[in-house]
Formats: structure tokens, sequence, C-alpha cells
């Protein structure tokens, strides 16, 4: 039986190392092409960057994003924490397989389209989706992780704030809007993949010493 639970939190550990490496990945590819397109990173909204000279590296990171919910799904699976834990998972697969059609759509949509209003729609579904997610998973997070929950509902408390502030931003500001929306998502699942680790790694240490 011990065997078994440590093969379970070893599996764990190992789907949280790809959901934070993919998210890292994110994060980087985003940089590299926003550098290297030249374009204004406050004014450009993120959409025209899958259709630069090296979009494809853009539309990989958005894919690369898309994995590391589906590994944070995989790796909650070993620390059911209440009812709302399940729906969570599906939510984030279901904003996984968002990501990978809005990598698809930003890559092949018309360049006058994504300079317009509804340039990136379908960032909405993933955005509401992952609302759901961080407040699905806070009582859950805050019995297994006091620390991982309060990190969790920070950042719930910062995206709610964000949805408004959409309102008052204009063309000049939307590049600069998404990305500090962007930062918010990518910390926030790198943070969550983090700490769980952290946590996994701290309870195999207890387990083993006390033996």
């Amino acid at each position: 039986m011990a065997s078994d639970s440590n093969r379970a939190a070893d599996a764990s550990i190992n789907w949280l190392r790809i959901a934070l490496t993919a998210s890292v990945l994110t994060l980087v590819t985003h940089c590299v092409v926003l550098w290297t397109s030249g374009l204004n990173g406050i004014q450009s909204p993120i959409s025209q960057l899958s259709q630069q000279a090296w979009g494809e590296l853009h539309t990989l990171g958005l894919i690369s994003f898309a994995c590391a919910h589906a590994a944070l799904a995989v790796a909650l699976a070993g620390l059911d924490r209440g009812r709302l834990w399940p729906f969570a998972r599906a939510l984030l697969v279901a904003a996984a397989a968002t990501l990978v059609y809005v990598a698809y759509y930003f890559a092949s949509a018309d360049a006058t389209t994504l300079r317009g209003p509804e340039a990136n729609d379908p960032l909405w579904i993933v955005a509401s989706l992952t609302g759901l997610v961080m407040g699905a998973l806070q009582p859950g997070l805050l019995r297994l992780s006091r620390r991982v929950g309060l990190f969790n509902a920070l950042c719930l408390g910062i995206w709610i704030a964000l949805v408004p502030l959409i309102l008052l931003v204009n063309d000049r500001w939307l590049g600069a809007y998404e990305r500090i929306v962007g930062t918010v998502y990518v910390t926030w699942m790198a943070g969550i993949a983090l700490g769980l680790i952290s946590l996994s790694a701290m309870r195999s240490r207890g387990s083993a010493s006390s033996r």
C-alpha cells in the first residue's frame, strides 16, 4: 500500500513538473517572438504575434500552455480535495482544448481580423474558464496547503479585479492589458504547480523519515 502511494505521489510530481516547465516555455516563447517581431508590446495584441516571422514559435507556446493545463488536471487527480475538485479538473481540460483552438485561430485568421475589436475574443473563453478553475480549487487548496491556498486566492482576487479594467482600455493599451493578464495567468499556473511540488516533496520526506 505504501509503495502504491509513493508511486502515485511520484507520478503526480512528474505531471506537476511538466505543467511548470510548459508554463515557463510559454512565457519564454512569447518574449522571444515579441522581441524579434519589433511590435509594440503596449499596443499590439497577443494575437498578432502568431503571424509574425517567428509566429510558429508563438503557436508552439500557446500549445505548450494547453499542455500545462492538461498536465495539472492529471496531477490533481491524485490530490482530490472535495466535491468541486473534479469540476475544476474538467474545466482545466476545457481550457486546454480552448487554448489549442486559440493557437489555430491566431495562426490562421485573416490579418485584418486580428487587428479588429474581435481579435482576441477566444481568450475571453479561456479567461472565464480559468477564473472558474481558481474558484473551484480554492476550498480544496486551503485544506491541502494554507500557503498554496492563499496564493490561489491572491491570484483569483487579481483576476477578478482585472475584468472591469478592460472597459478603460483602448487600442493604445490593449497589448499592455493582455500581457498583464497573461503574466498573472502564467504566474498562477507555475505557482500552483511549484507549490504542490514542494508540498509533495515535503510529504515524501516526512513519510520516509517516519519509517
